[in-house]
């Protein structure tokens, strides 16, 4: 009889043990496959220097490269956790949960863009005032003293570059990766589909499990896009077997566990961000393009990435074929910026309508459960209602940005036409005050607009 047991203790005790190991062994085969294969730089360095300062316990996940499968794999002490990353053309990489992968179409034919016109510091048309030698002095300051681990910074007035500065190892070629910035470009497919006719952000959201109950039926696309929508994600990255860590490292299907989640408020009542959430958004506009007969992994390529002339960016999908719009997309810093700048120009881009003309305005206007810091899948630089200070001290409240897991942000800056790019690895302290101070300067470097 204790053999019996003792036997279900060692097997219950296995589970447990590879369910674990599989989060670290996801995340780390995921990252290195990206940042090898799809970003370009040296296996040796990444297996040997992108996972240092996180949690001691990764470092006993062992991590392998092949180059000629452009597969990377990983596992934990025993083998447990064991899995692989996939690298494809056009989409960039996938773990292999479930086994497989869904066959994606052919990726679009490579382009070559407009490259971004140049300020220069005698520039007569000029039309906003820079201070080039305190932009200059601020950016060398960064980079020198680099303890922020700032990787890209990259400054555009008025449509034109001003400035842009990397790390060692880095440059003007080099995808980088969204993290959460990736969910303000899932809010910007979303706009590009309203602007086409293929979805009312005031519908219910068409999820079929959802009809026949009382109040996850009345949840709309505005409520999911506002973080709004009462449903129950634990975003804890802390916690290995936290519905955002299997959902990343685990489901085939990144959608699934938010169209399953339960609800704790009713819609619009409460605010909770949630990495859930904006994969659900994906796989719903995957479901609702497929029903108006547009190409879904063509979509954004063709509606946003081409007429502005950001070639480089790759959207990462699940092994079901989603896009994890929450968290997977590369592209250089001079294309964070034309993602930017779209924003800045309301959605248009060399004459030509991309986004709806008010979706600047709905993505930026404060969610009404959120005090004040966040819109739809973009966050707000505006102080709460009870003490909460804004998150860039010295900039207006008119500042909206892009924010991503360990500092990568996209700053958009109206009344002095300026976006300010920041990629980076800032571990162990807050990446937003870490790096605000040097927006600060690049904020004050830049006057505002002559008219």
């Amino acid at each position: 009889m204790f053999g019996v047991v003792g036997a279900v203790i060692v097997i219950v005790a296995g589970v447990q043990a590879d369910r674990m190991a599989r989060i670290g062994a996801g995340y780390k085969a995921k990252i290195a496959c990206s940042e090898i294969f799809l970003a370009g730089r040296s296996a040796n360095a990444v297996i040997s220097n992108e996972f240092d300062g996180i949690d001691p316990l990764m470092a006993q996940i062992s991590v392998s490269a092949d180059e000629k499968t452009k597969t990377v794999k990983a596992a934990g002490p025993l083998g447990f956790g064991r899995i692989k990353a996939i690298y494809r053309d056009g989409y960039g990489c996938t773990l292999a949960n479930g086994g497989r992968l869904h066959p994606l179409p052919a990726p679009g034919p490579a382009f070559a863009s407009d490259p971004w016109p140049m300020a220069t510091e005698t520039s007569s048309e000029q039309l906003v005032q820079v201070n080039y030698q305190a932009l200059n002095t601020a950016l060398a300051m960064a980079f020198e003293d680099n303890d922020s681990q700032h990787r890209a910074v990259l400054v555009t007035v008025d449509g034109k570059l001003i400035a842009e500065t990397y790390a060692d190892g880095f440059d003007q070629n080099t995808p980088f990766l969204s993290w959460s910035m990736a969910k303000s470009i899932t809010a910007t497919l979303i706009g590009a589909a309203v602007r086409r006719g293929l979805i009312n952000i005031e519908d219910r959201a068409p999820v079929t499990n959802w009809t026949k109950d009382p109040t996850r039926s009345m949840i709309t696309w505005h409520d999911l896009l506002q973080m709004q929508s009462g449903l129950l994600f634990k975003e804890d990255y802390t916690n290995p077997r936290s519905d955002v860590n299997r959902m990343l490292f685990e489901m085939s299907d990144a959608s699934a566990i938010p169209a399953k989640s339960r609800v704790a408020d009713l819609p619009g009542r409460s605010w909770s961000y949630s990495s859930g959430t904006t994969n659900l958004i994906s796989g719903l506009l995957r479901q609702e393009l497929s029903k108006g007969g547009v190409d879904y992994h063509a979509f954004a390529r063709d509606e946003i990435f081409d007429p502005i002339g950001a070639t480089s960016v790759i959207m990462e999908p699940d092994a079901a074929g989603n896009f994890i719009g929450s968290s997977y997309i590369y592209a250089t810093a001079r294309d964070w910026a034309r993602l930017g700048q779209l924003y800045l120009q309301n959605g248009r881009w060399d004459g030509q309508r991309i986004l709806p003309e008010d979706w600047s305005e709905y993505v930026s206007t404060p969610a009404m459960a959120s005090d004040g810091q966040y819109g739809a899948h973009f966050w707000l630089n505006r102080d709460g209602d009870n003490g909460r200070t804004r998150s860039l001290p010295g900039l207006p409240i008119e500042v909206y940005f892009m924010s991503g897991h360990e500092g990568q942000f996209v700053f958009i800056v109206p009344s002095k036409k300026m976006v300010i790019v920041r990629t980076g690895l800032t571990r162990g302290r807050p990446s937003l005050a870490a790096t605000a101070p040097l927006i600060k300067d690049i904020y004050d470097a830049v006057g505002a607009t002559n008219y």
